[in-house]
């Protein structure tokens, strides 16, 4: 599935995707509450890398001293509009349209939440490839020392390889529906997705030139005992990483 299909996806869902409420009403963010906050400085500049709603980055910059921020996103009904009352500056972009659209080295933070499982390639293994792609080129962006913030959904297969449950959704998906719903209850028709192991994203944001300093996992209880069999551990995680060094780092692909 190439941008375009996925970008014509989320434009037809964005109903489904966009919250009605605003940034004032969220009670809490780990990622912003817990982490950007505590670190960021008066003048820190952000990037968030498939922003939807831009509901998030919104939060940020009321929260916290982020003076200055920018949201992409391939979904131009996902983004704000221009008469909203945002703060952020919004662009219709692709995480896989490289490079991206901004001066490397311009930014403090760079964030991707519920990103990468949608950088899909033919393969499970092109669609690695297309993910550490995009985060090089998030890690580009950042100043030496700064952020990049990823959060994103994982599993562990309880049998055979770790990546087992992974590769049952994403060859399910495109081939046989009906088994990767079994695996994984909320797998939508028409969006084909590649997850990854915790262990797989630690690995990949370690390839893009940076060393992780906070990680954190919310396993989710599988419901039934014959998931729970085909999925072991899954749920959400959240890695901070801090770029290790300076200069452009390529990507190789």
């Amino acid at each position: 599935m190439d941008g375009e299909a996925v970008g014509q996806y989320f434009n037809a869902e964005a109903d489904t995707y966009t919250h009605e409420h605003s940034s004032n009403e969220i009670e809490n963010s780990p990622i912003v509450d817990g982490f950007i906050e505590p670190t960021c400085e008066r003048g820190d500049r952000m990037l968030e890398i498939g922003c939807g709603d831009g509901l998030l980055l919104e939060y940020a910059l009321e929260s916290t001293d982020i003076t200055d921020a920018y949201g992409i996103d391939i979904s131009t009904e996902m983004l704000p509009n221009a008469g909203d009352d945002v703060q952020a500056e919004y662009r219709r972009a692709s995480a896989t349209d490289l490079p991206l659209p901004f001066e490397p080295e311009s930014f403090d933070f760079v964030m991707m939440s519920d990103v990468l499982h949608h950088l899909v390639g033919e393969s499970r293994s092109a669609s690695k490839r297309k993910a550490q792609a995009a985060l090089i080129e998030a890690v580009n962006l950042l100043r030496p020392g700064g952020y990049l913030i990823l959060k994103d959904i994982y599993y562990q297969s309880p049998v055979g390889p770790e990546t087992l449950t992974s590769q049952l959704i994403f060859y399910g998906l495109k081939h046989l529906p009906q088994i990767a719903s079994v695996v994984d209850e909320e797998v939508l028709p028409g969006l084909l997705v590649s997850f990854y192991t915790s262990d797989e994203l630690v690995e990949l944001l370690q390839q893009s030139g940076t060393r992780i300093v906070e990680k954190e996992l919310e396993i989710t209880p599988v419901s039934s005992l014959p998931r729970r069999l085909l999925i072991g551990k899954s749920g959400c995680i959240r890695l901070y990483a801090q770029k290790k060094e300076r200069g452009r780092i390529r990507s190789g692909f």
